[in-house]
């Protein structure tokens, strides 16, 4: 396991690591909506148990006079009846509340490192430790190490943390953990650490208190399995807005053994990462802030094109020549006017419309319009859309997405995108070239939740 991460991260497959990240959000983002497996670890739930008594008392009062006449000269006793009756009836009441139970759930973490090793013997992690992993070279590393700026790369996937009561209930402590990591300080074995649930000790020390949130954060973390190593660091945090943050990091690794200790410095964002402060775990699910509109793991969508041939199978004659893919989106409000514009990104964005057509973009920026329709079921979104690397392309269209619960949305789709290439992409996506196309798709949000205008916390007072 010792080289856990070139198995993962430098391998020619990119859909490993996009596997790892998939099937963890299976089992964790739903959480945060009050559903999934890993429910109860994150939602703490108290119960009020009621006994309500209802006390009824009816009175009737009734004459009765006997048959017949009577001579009123003579004193009879009164016919009038009193009757009460008391009905005392008895039923339980259980009222549910449920609470955050973490201070931080994540599900990807990727840090471009700087000052980590020598810069002719990088491993082309690019900046943010994502932009250059669709470049040809990044996987060809064994023998051609690539000169960059950021010769290292850190990633985390899975990570958890919880509220640690030290210092007289002092706030702000956390302990954490995270499925997995790896720290490649450049491609030499002895800066390179892999750690299977690492322990992190960390204090935040908020700059600013209102989302987004900046924060200084001190940490120390362990890990024993497979690499024996300690990561001592600070790093200065922003976000969360739509699960998105953008961190910077100094610190040192120092391996327990034959590894080196390696300084860093790193640039990094994370996706579908969710800050609780210690207020707000104190604080019902349901009266949490959104700031935005979308929120999901991954939209697929199918499109048919004006492409000549299919991009999976050339030889197919199916309708559908190619995917749209967005891992992590996300759609964030802007306070301006209606509050109904905003900004979006995902992680990592696949524009494969046919053999030879599309591109690949990282964190592509775009702006649309979130319109509701039918109670708030329907939504209605057109958008423009800017991804500048690995590839250049204009993306516009319109998004009609129809909510089926929390967890899944149907979407049907259509647009135009036109681009090229900007890097000589790896082996998987060689054959993409220039392109200009015209498409319509029908697809799904997986784990995509798409918020009400009333949840949104620019319009609670509307």
């Amino acid at each position: 396991m010792k080289h856990i991460y070139k198995a993962f991260f430098q391998s020619p497959s990119l859909w490993t690591c996009l596997s790892i990240i998939f099937l963890f959000g299976l089992s964790s983002c739903s959480s945060l909506t009050n559903m999934g497996s890993l429910e109860q670890m994150i939602t703490r739930t108290e119960k009020d148990i009621y006994t309500i008594t209802k006390r009824d008392t009816a009175i009737i009062d009734a004459v009765r006079n006997a048959p017949g006449q009577r001579d009123n000269g003579i004193v009879y006793p009164t016919s009038r009846i009193v009757e009460m009756r008391r009905d005392i009836s008895q039923i339980d009441s259980t009222i549910v509340r449920e609470y955050p139970n973490f201070i931080r759930l994540a599900l990807f973490e990727s840090i471009g490192l700087l000052f980590s090793g020598k810069q002719e013997n990088g491993i082309s992690g690019g900046f943010l430790g994502l932009f250059g992993y669709f470049d040809d070279d990044y996987n060809k590393q064994k023998n051609m190490p690539k000169k960059g700026l950021f010769p290292g790369a850190f990633y985390r996937i899975g990570i958890m943390e919880k509220r640690l009561r030290w210092f007289d209930d002092a706030a702000d402590w956390t302990l954490g953990t995270s499925i997995y990591e790896s720290f490649s300080g450049d491609m030499d074995a002895d800066n390179t650490f892999t750690g299977v649930s690492p322990i992190y000790l960390r204090k935040r020390y908020f700059i600013r208190e209102k989302i987004p949130y900046i924060a200084i954060t001190p940490s120390l973390g362990i890990s024993l399995i497979p690499d024996q190593y300690i990561n001592a660091g600070v790093s200065a945090d922003i976000g969360s807005l739509g699960g998105l943050n953008f961190r910077s990091y100094l610190g040192i690794i120092a391996g327990l053994g034959s590894k080196n200790a390696c300084p860093y410095f790193g640039i990094g964002t994370s996706v579908l990462d969710f800050l609780n402060r210690v207020p707000e775990t104190e604080k019902e699910w349901k009266y949490h802030e959104h700031s935005s509109w979308s929120v999901g793991l991954a939209s697929i969508i199918g499109v048919a094109t004006n492409a000549e041939n299919p991009f999976f199978d050339p030889k197919t004659n199916s309708p559908f020549k190619g995917i749209i893919g967005r891992i992590a989106p996300a759609s964030i409000a802007i306070p301006l006017g209606n509050n109904r514009f905003y900004a979006g990104t995902s992680l990592i964005n696949f524009m494969l419309l046919g053999q030879t057509e599309g591109g690949i973009g990282i964190l592509p920026l775009r702006l649309g319009y979130w319109h509701t329709l039918m109670g708030q079921e329907l939504s209605l979104e057109p958008f423009a859309e800017y991804n500048y690397y690995p590839s250049s392309m204009v993306h516009i269209g319109t998004r009609l997405a129809l909510r089926i619960s929390n967890q899944i949305n149907l979407q049907l789709q259509a647009g135009y995108s036109t681009g090229s290439p900007i890097s000589t992409l790896n082996r998987d996506f060689r054959n993409l070239t220039d392109f200009d196309v015209f498409y319509i798709g029908i697809g799904i949000g997986l784990y995509d939740r798409l918020f009400q205008s009333n949840e949104l916390r620019y319009r609670k007072s509307k």
